[in-house]
């Protein structure tokens, strides 16, 4: 045996062994075996899979690195890192699989292993239990991947806050290598309950699985670190028009300036608003001095109201005090100042400073002192159509990008006189989000799932009341190792996918992609995946 002479007792215990070996052997049936080449398979499409939607994690992180480099950069640096220790980790198995292989298989070695390619069937060593032993436990490499695996894990949890506790235990249980104490006390190392006395072919299928669980976790760090390119913003649910003028009182001969831009604010948080002076308190700090005025705040915006009893200037300011994300107060100040002067044109969106393509845009256009039925509204240039309605008006752009102008002439007793003019950018209606039972992604109750009635479309925080159509979709999931895909016309789901779904074992993935939906527009809008959990 290579290590002395042997006792009677440690000879008989051997013959046992191999007795015990050969009956092993001869249990394990071809359909079984076959079966493993099956799951092997499997395994090697959900890895593919993996590495198909995780690129294009690192594709967007790319795209947003273009956008706002100081943002992304930080975030994407930690992605690569990772993505240096996955494909590390990820090669070292493969080439385990490989020498494996090759030390089972000997010269048929290259029937199996053709181009890149494995083909398992090629297999003549598939029942062969003692390989498994021999390649990773007398030899070493089993401790050895297990050090790669422990040393990737506690890379991917240094990356993981503890507060992120589904995505910390999942990491712990997917990766665990924990060694195993049966009833009579015997430790059965990593290595040994996963490579030691199976069949050759279930050698294989354990890596074809170390790898599927190495592209799982780097799925769920990556997206994690690509969520918190816009962790710490502010969350803005409403968009306003604000524009802003050197004066709102302007001398004939003179220029008229302003600053026109859309403001974003929360109106489920009010934020503090304090009208009167204040001074600087150290680099970023304020803090108002003597008497000053609180405004009331309705849907995250301040009312600001005096009476213009005499003609002239007027200045106010004070300061906006909101909470931030992580519990901090920032202060900002302003100033701004007003002239009470005659009458003047007023154009201003009902909802939007812009007019989006496809459907009517609600605008309020009024003259002060004029009634609304002296007044003549057009669209000179074209690109939209205008109509009254009501107390307003509808806009309905014809084009789908650039800007229009409303222009506004009042009669004057009798006279025509122009008002002025307006410009307002076109857009398309933003995409909306694919959802299934409110949810975007994440866990994922399996009844909650199966009792779903499909896929909607939800534009979030947008001010029009527009409903978006889902027309089809695509769902992929893996069950017993096997890469199912189920394509289907629609919003709802069927009894075949409902099906699917029952058949789900906890934290089984199910992905439900090339979304596409309609909207009022007629634009057909292609909508991100949804990755749900199942628990």
């Amino acid at each position: 045996m290579g290590h002395g002479k042997e006792t009677p007792r440690q000879q008989m215990i051997g013959l046992m062994y191999l007795f015990l070996t050969c009956m092993l052997a001869l249990n394990v049936s071809k359909d079984v075996l076959d079966s493993f080449v099956l799951v092997s398979e499997g395994l090697e499409r959900t890895v593919n899979n993996y590495k198909t939607k995780n690129q294009k994690v690192y594709d967007e992180f790319d795209k947003q690195l273009t956008i706002n480099e100081n943002k992304v950069r930080p975030w994407k640096d930690k992605a690569d890192s990772f993505k240096v220790l996955t494909d590390s980790l990820y090669n070292a198995i493969e080439n385990y699989k490989k020498g494996f292989l090759t030390l089972a298989e000997g010269s048929n070695i290259e029937n199996v292993y053709k181009g890149d390619r494995y083909v398992l069937d090629s297999m003549t060593s598939k029942d062969n239990i003692d390989f498994g032993g021999q390649y990773f436990i007398l030899e070493g490499r089993g401790e050895l991947l297990k050090s790669k695996i422990d040393e990737y894990r506690e890379a991917a949890l240094a990356l993981i806050p503890e507060s992120e506790a589904n995505i910390v235990d999942g990491i712990k249980a997917t990766l665990n290598t924990e060694s195993h104490v049966d009833k009579e006390g015997a430790v059965h190392t990593w290595a040994m309950r996963t490579f030691e006395h199976i069949p050759a072919v279930a050698d294989v299928a354990m890596l074809e699985k170390l790898k599927v669980d190495i592209k799982n976790v780097e799925t769920d760090v990556i997206n994690y670190l690509f969520k918190q390119i816009s962790a710490g913003d502010f969350k803005f649910n409403a968009l306003s028009a604000t524009v802003i003028a050197n004066s709102n009182y302007v001398m004939r001969g003179s220029d008229y300036s302003a600053t026109v831009f859309l403001a974003a604010f929360d109106s489920t948080q009010a934020p503090e608003i304090l009208v009167g002076s204040y001074k600087k308190n150290g680099a970023d700090n304020y803090e108002m001095v003597g008497a000053y005025e609180t405004l009331k705040v309705e849907g995250g915006r301040g009312i600001y109201k005096k009476l213009a009893s005499s003609l002239g200037e007027r200045k106010w300011g004070g300061l906006i005090r909101i909470t931030r994300p992580d519990g901090t107060i920032s202060c900002y100040p302003f100033e701004e100042s007003y002239q009470v002067a005659e009458p003047s044109l007023v154009i201003s969106p009902t909802k939007m400073n812009v007019f989006y393509y496809g459907i009517d845009n609600p605008v309020s256009i009024s003259v002060p002192g004029v009634p609304s039925n002296k007044l003549k509204v057009s669209v000179p240039g074209g690109g939209a159509t205008i109509k009254a309605v009501g107390n307003g008006y509808m806009v309905k752009p014809t084009q789908r990008s650039g800007t229009v102008k409303i222009a506004v002439a009042a009669d004057m007793n009798g006279k025509v006189q122009n008002m002025g003019s307006m410009e307002f950018r076109l857009k398309t209606i933003p995409t909306p989000k694919a959802k299934v039972m409110g949810k975007e992604s994440g866990q994922i109750n399996k009844s909650v799932l199966s009792s779903a009635p499909g896929v909607t479309a939800v534009l979030e925080d947008f001010a029009f009341d527009l409903k978006y159509k889902v027309t089809k979709y695509t769902v992929t999931t893996t069950i017993n190792g096997m890469t199912t895909e189920k394509q289907k016309k629609g919003s709802d789901f069927d009894t075949e996918i409902r099906n699917l779904i029952k058949n789900l074992k906890t934290n089984s993935k199910l992905i439900i992609e090339d979304i596409e939906a309609v909207g009022p527009d007629g634009t057909p809008r292609s909508l991100s995946p949804i990755v749900f959990k199942v628990k």
